[in-house]
Protein backbone atom coordinates (compact mmCIF):
# COMPACT_ATOMS: atom_id res chain seq x y z
CA UNK A 1 0.00 0.00 0.00
CA UNK A 2 1.41 3.34 -1.26
CA UNK A 3 1.90 6.29 0.96
CA UNK A 4 -1.19 8.17 -0.28
CA UNK A 5 -3.65 5.73 0.15
CA UNK A 6 -2.86 5.24 4.16
CA UNK A 7 -3.76 9.16 4.03
CA UNK A 8 -6.32 8.69 2.04
CA UNK A 9 -8.13 6.20 4.09
CA UNK A 10 -6.87 7.69 7.14
CA UNK A 11 -9.13 10.58 5.97
CA UNK A 12 -12.14 8.93 4.61
CA UNK A 13 -12.15 7.53 8.39
CA UNK A 14 -11.98 10.65 9.85
CA UNK A 15 -14.79 12.03 7.69
CA UNK A 16 -16.93 8.98 9.11
CA UNK A 17 -16.10 10.38 12.19
CA UNK A 18 -17.43 13.72 11.68
CA UNK A 19 -20.37 12.51 9.28
CA UNK A 20 -21.65 10.50 12.82
CA UNK A 21 -20.91 13.67 14.86
CA UNK A 22 -22.84 15.49 12.30
CA UNK A 23 -25.56 13.33 12.46
CA UNK A 24 -25.91 12.91 16.47
CA UNK A 25 -25.67 17.18 16.41
CA UNK A 26 -28.46 16.99 13.51
CA UNK A 27 -26.44 19.57 11.87
CA UNK A 28 -27.13 18.70 8.43
CA UNK A 29 -24.40 20.99 6.52
CA UNK A 30 -21.76 19.50 8.41
CA UNK A 31 -23.06 16.22 8.08
CA UNK A 32 -23.12 16.84 4.01
CA UNK A 33 -19.92 17.96 3.72
CA UNK A 34 -18.58 15.35 5.70
CA UNK A 35 -20.01 12.16 3.82
CA UNK A 36 -19.16 13.78 0.28
CA UNK A 37 -15.60 14.19 2.02
CA UNK A 38 -16.02 10.43 2.80
CA UNK A 39 -16.91 9.03 -0.10
CA UNK A 40 -14.38 11.41 -2.08
CA UNK A 41 -11.99 9.53 -0.18
CA UNK A 42 -13.30 6.55 -0.54
CA UNK A 43 -13.82 7.12 -4.44
CA UNK A 44 -9.89 7.95 -4.52
CA UNK A 45 -8.51 5.34 -2.54
CA UNK A 46 -10.36 2.82 -4.66
CA UNK A 47 -9.29 4.21 -7.79
CA UNK A 48 -5.45 3.77 -6.58
CA UNK A 49 -6.17 0.50 -5.62
CA UNK A 50 -7.62 -0.36 -9.19
CA UNK A 51 -4.66 1.40 -10.53
CA UNK A 52 -1.87 -0.66 -7.93
CA UNK A 53 -3.59 -4.10 -8.90
CA UNK A 54 -3.11 -3.45 -13.11
CA UNK A 55 0.29 -1.79 -12.37
CA UNK A 56 3.14 -5.05 -12.11
CA UNK A 57 4.83 -5.31 -8.70
CA UNK A 58 8.55 -4.23 -9.77
CA UNK A 59 10.02 -6.64 -7.49
CA UNK A 60 7.36 -9.49 -7.90
CA UNK A 61 8.12 -8.96 -11.12
CA UNK A 62 11.88 -9.21 -10.11
CA UNK A 63 11.67 -12.20 -7.91
CA UNK A 64 9.45 -14.47 -10.77
CA UNK A 65 12.08 -13.71 -13.34
CA UNK A 66 14.70 -14.90 -10.67
CA UNK A 67 12.50 -17.96 -9.57
CA UNK A 68 12.14 -18.70 -14.10
CA UNK A 69 16.10 -18.20 -13.62
CA UNK A 70 16.46 -20.52 -10.68
CA UNK A 71 14.37 -23.34 -12.65
CA UNK A 72 15.98 -23.44 -15.76
CA UNK A 73 19.40 -23.46 -13.96
CA UNK A 74 17.81 -26.43 -12.24
CA UNK A 75 16.30 -28.21 -15.28
CA UNK A 76 19.64 -27.80 -17.26
CA UNK A 77 21.77 -29.37 -14.42
CA UNK A 78 19.15 -32.27 -13.47
CA UNK A 79 19.24 -32.74 -17.68
CA UNK A 80 23.25 -33.10 -16.96
CA UNK A 81 22.98 -35.16 -14.66
CA UNK A 82 20.16 -37.47 -16.36
CA UNK A 83 22.73 -37.41 -19.09
CA UNK A 84 25.61 -38.64 -17.04
CA UNK A 85 23.63 -41.32 -15.46
CA UNK A 86 22.25 -42.59 -18.91
CA UNK A 87 26.02 -42.23 -20.42
CA UNK A 88 27.37 -44.36 -17.24
CA UNK A 89 24.28 -46.98 -17.63
CA UNK A 90 24.98 -47.79 -21.24
CA UNK A 91 28.64 -47.59 -20.39
CA UNK A 92 27.82 -50.68 -17.67
CA UNK A 93 25.88 -52.43 -20.32
CA UNK A 94 28.82 -52.45 -22.68
CA UNK A 95 31.13 -53.93 -19.57
CA UNK A 96 28.53 -55.96 -19.19
CA UNK A 97 28.33 -57.55 -22.99
CA UNK A 98 31.63 -57.82 -23.10
CA UNK A 99 32.21 -59.44 -20.06
CA UNK A 100 28.90 -61.92 -20.67
CA UNK A 101 31.24 -62.40 -24.30
CA UNK A 102 34.55 -63.07 -22.91
CA UNK A 103 33.22 -65.29 -20.75
CA UNK A 104 31.53 -67.15 -23.13
CA UNK A 105 34.93 -67.77 -24.70
CA UNK A 106 36.72 -68.55 -21.97
CA UNK A 107 33.84 -71.29 -21.23
CA UNK A 108 34.12 -72.77 -25.00
CA UNK A 109 38.08 -72.84 -24.50
CA UNK A 110 37.84 -74.71 -21.55
CA UNK A 111 35.57 -77.31 -23.22
CA UNK A 112 37.82 -77.62 -25.86
CA UNK A 113 40.80 -78.00 -23.80
CA UNK A 114 38.72 -80.61 -21.78
CA UNK A 115 37.91 -82.83 -25.16
CA UNK A 116 41.83 -82.13 -26.04
CA UNK A 117 42.97 -83.33 -22.83
CA UNK A 118 40.73 -86.42 -23.48
CA UNK A 119 42.26 -86.98 -27.12
CA UNK A 120 45.62 -86.54 -25.34
CA UNK A 121 45.19 -89.55 -22.62
CA UNK A 122 42.68 -91.32 -25.38
CA UNK A 123 46.08 -91.16 -28.10
CA UNK A 124 48.09 -92.45 -25.40
CA UNK A 125 46.19 -95.62 -24.72
CA UNK A 126 45.28 -96.09 -28.77
CA UNK A 127 47.35 -99.12 -30.20
CA UNK A 128 50.13 -97.93 -33.09
CA UNK A 129 52.07 -99.39 -35.57
CA UNK A 130 56.00 -98.58 -36.24
CA UNK A 131 55.10 -99.71 -39.69
CA UNK A 132 53.93 -97.61 -42.30
CA UNK A 133 52.43 -98.67 -45.52
CA UNK A 134 54.16 -96.13 -47.67
CA UNK A 135 52.69 -97.95 -50.57
CA UNK A 136 49.03 -96.30 -49.33
CA UNK A 137 51.09 -92.73 -49.39
CA UNK A 138 50.54 -90.72 -52.47
CA UNK A 139 52.44 -90.68 -54.91
CA UNK A 140 54.63 -87.70 -54.69
CA UNK A 141 55.33 -88.78 -50.83
CA UNK A 142 57.71 -85.84 -49.65
CA UNK A 143 60.73 -86.29 -47.57
CA UNK A 144 60.11 -85.60 -44.26
CA UNK A 145 63.07 -83.01 -43.58
CA UNK A 146 61.64 -80.98 -46.66
CA UNK A 147 58.33 -80.45 -44.97
CA UNK A 148 57.40 -77.06 -44.83
CA UNK A 149 55.66 -75.25 -41.51
CA UNK A 150 52.09 -74.70 -42.61
CA UNK A 151 48.69 -73.67 -40.49
CA UNK A 152 46.39 -76.68 -40.07
CA UNK A 153 43.12 -74.37 -39.70
CA UNK A 154 43.75 -72.94 -43.19
CA UNK A 155 43.95 -76.28 -44.74
CA UNK A 156 40.71 -77.81 -43.11
CA UNK A 157 39.04 -74.17 -43.93
CA UNK A 158 40.18 -74.71 -47.86
CA UNK A 159 38.79 -78.45 -47.60
CA UNK A 160 35.78 -77.65 -46.33
CA UNK A 161 35.29 -75.33 -48.94
CA UNK A 162 35.77 -77.52 -51.41
CA UNK A 163 33.58 -80.29 -50.89
CA UNK A 164 30.63 -77.98 -49.52
CA UNK A 165 28.64 -78.37 -52.32
CA UNK A 166 28.88 -81.95 -51.60
CA UNK A 167 28.28 -81.62 -48.21
CA UNK A 168 25.56 -79.43 -49.00
CA UNK A 169 23.86 -82.18 -51.08
CA UNK A 170 23.57 -84.69 -48.29
CA UNK A 171 22.71 -82.23 -45.76
CA UNK A 172 25.60 -82.15 -43.89
CA UNK A 173 26.81 -78.69 -42.50
CA UNK A 174 30.74 -78.88 -42.01
CA UNK A 175 32.27 -76.40 -39.48
CA UNK A 176 35.91 -75.64 -38.31
CA UNK A 177 36.76 -74.45 -34.59
CA UNK A 178 39.72 -73.46 -33.47
CA UNK A 179 40.91 -72.73 -30.29
CA UNK A 180 43.66 -70.39 -31.33
CA UNK A 181 43.86 -67.96 -34.10
CA UNK A 182 46.81 -70.39 -36.00
CA UNK A 183 48.16 -73.70 -35.24
CA UNK A 184 51.41 -74.46 -37.22
CA UNK A 185 52.55 -78.31 -37.88
CA UNK A 186 55.54 -79.12 -39.91
CA UNK A 187 54.51 -81.32 -42.94
CA UNK A 188 53.69 -81.21 -46.10
CA UNK A 189 50.57 -79.17 -46.95
CA UNK A 190 49.30 -81.37 -49.83
CA UNK A 191 49.62 -84.35 -47.62
CA UNK A 192 47.74 -82.74 -44.76
CA UNK A 193 44.94 -81.84 -47.47
CA UNK A 194 44.16 -85.45 -48.80
CA UNK A 195 43.69 -86.35 -44.46
CA UNK A 196 41.32 -83.71 -44.49
CA UNK A 197 39.94 -84.70 -47.58
CA UNK A 198 39.44 -88.84 -46.81
CA UNK A 199 38.29 -88.16 -43.30
CA UNK A 200 35.19 -85.30 -44.76
CA UNK A 201 34.55 -87.13 -48.17
CA UNK A 202 33.88 -90.82 -45.57
CA UNK A 203 31.79 -88.50 -43.12
CA UNK A 204 29.46 -86.93 -45.83
CA UNK A 205 28.97 -90.20 -47.33
CA UNK A 206 28.40 -92.51 -44.16
CA UNK A 207 26.46 -90.07 -42.24
CA UNK A 208 22.92 -91.14 -44.08
CA UNK A 209 20.99 -88.56 -42.64
CA UNK A 210 21.36 -84.11 -42.52
CA UNK A 211 23.67 -83.37 -39.74
CA UNK A 212 26.74 -81.62 -39.36
CA UNK A 213 30.87 -82.02 -38.87
CA UNK A 214 32.27 -80.13 -36.64
CA UNK A 215 36.11 -80.22 -36.56
CA UNK A 216 37.79 -78.75 -33.77
CA UNK A 217 41.67 -78.06 -33.91
CA UNK A 218 43.48 -77.08 -30.90
CA UNK A 219 47.06 -77.42 -29.25
CA UNK A 220 48.58 -78.53 -26.31
CA UNK A 221 52.59 -78.51 -25.55
CA UNK A 222 53.98 -79.17 -28.60
CA UNK A 223 50.87 -81.37 -29.85
CA UNK A 224 48.18 -80.24 -32.34
CA UNK A 225 44.90 -81.92 -31.81
CA UNK A 226 42.31 -82.23 -34.38
CA UNK A 227 38.65 -83.89 -33.74
CA UNK A 228 36.42 -84.49 -36.02
CA UNK A 229 32.71 -84.88 -34.53
CA UNK A 230 29.71 -86.07 -36.83
CA UNK A 231 25.97 -86.19 -36.51
CA UNK A 232 25.46 -89.42 -38.40
CA UNK A 233 24.18 -92.80 -37.34
CA UNK A 234 27.41 -94.07 -36.26
CA UNK A 235 28.99 -97.76 -35.39
CA UNK A 236 29.63 -100.17 -32.81
CA UNK A 237 32.48 -100.25 -31.17
CA UNK A 238 33.33 -103.54 -32.72
CA UNK A 239 33.11 -102.08 -35.86
CA UNK A 240 34.90 -98.81 -35.37
CA UNK A 241 38.01 -100.66 -34.24
CA UNK A 242 38.42 -101.47 -37.52
CA UNK A 243 37.42 -98.76 -39.96
CA UNK A 244 41.09 -98.07 -40.60
CA UNK A 245 42.08 -101.18 -41.79
CA UNK A 246 42.79 -101.76 -45.42
CA UNK A 247 39.59 -102.01 -47.34
CA UNK A 248 36.88 -102.18 -44.56
CA UNK A 249 33.74 -100.37 -45.09
CA UNK A 250 31.57 -101.87 -42.08
CA UNK A 251 28.02 -102.53 -42.33
CA UNK A 252 26.83 -99.14 -43.50
CA UNK A 253 29.15 -99.91 -46.16
CA UNK A 254 28.54 -97.68 -49.55
CA UNK A 255 30.06 -98.05 -53.05
CA UNK A 256 33.76 -96.69 -52.47
CA UNK A 257 36.76 -98.95 -51.73
CA UNK A 258 37.78 -98.37 -48.21
CA UNK A 259 40.98 -97.34 -48.71
CA UNK A 260 40.09 -93.49 -47.24
CA UNK A 261 40.59 -93.57 -43.65
CA UNK A 262 43.11 -96.29 -44.33
CA UNK A 263 45.31 -93.69 -45.94
CA UNK A 264 44.30 -90.85 -43.46
CA UNK A 265 46.27 -93.38 -40.68
CA UNK A 266 48.82 -93.74 -42.98
CA UNK A 267 49.37 -90.03 -43.16
CA UNK A 268 49.20 -89.14 -39.89
CA UNK A 269 51.41 -92.21 -38.72
CA UNK A 270 54.35 -91.09 -41.19
CA UNK A 271 54.20 -87.61 -39.62
CA UNK A 272 55.14 -89.51 -36.12
CA UNK A 273 51.33 -88.62 -34.92
CA UNK A 274 48.23 -90.89 -33.70
CA UNK A 275 44.78 -91.32 -35.06
CA UNK A 276 41.88 -93.43 -33.38
CA UNK A 277 38.16 -93.28 -33.46
CA UNK A 278 35.05 -93.37 -31.40
CA UNK A 279 31.56 -94.12 -32.14
CA UNK A 280 28.20 -94.59 -30.84
CA UNK A 281 25.47 -96.14 -32.69
CA UNK A 282 22.58 -93.51 -33.39
CA UNK A 283 25.19 -90.51 -31.55
CA UNK A 284 27.65 -90.11 -34.50
CA UNK A 285 31.44 -90.37 -35.07
CA UNK A 286 34.25 -89.14 -33.66
CA UNK A 287 38.01 -89.01 -35.47
CA UNK A 288 40.84 -88.28 -33.09
CA UNK A 289 44.20 -86.96 -34.42
CA UNK A 290 47.40 -86.12 -32.96
CA UNK A 291 50.21 -84.35 -34.53
CA UNK A 292 53.49 -83.54 -33.30
CA UNK A 293 54.24 -79.56 -34.28
CA UNK A 294 57.53 -80.53 -35.69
Amino acid sequence: MSRLQKILLFASAVAYALTLYAFLRLDMWLLLICFILHSICLIVFSFLCYQASQTPDEDLIELEDRLVSVKEEWKNEADGLQQQIEEKELALFQKDGELTAAQADIKRLREELDKANIAVEEAKAAPSSEEIDTSILPGFLPDRTESATVSVIEIAKSVARELKDDAIKAGVNITVSEVEEQLLVKADPNMLRILFRNIVDNAIKYMNRHGSLIITVSSIDDDIFIVCKDTGEGLASEETNHIFELNYQGSNRISGNGLGLYQAKAIVTYYGGTIYAKSTPGKGMGIYIQLPTT
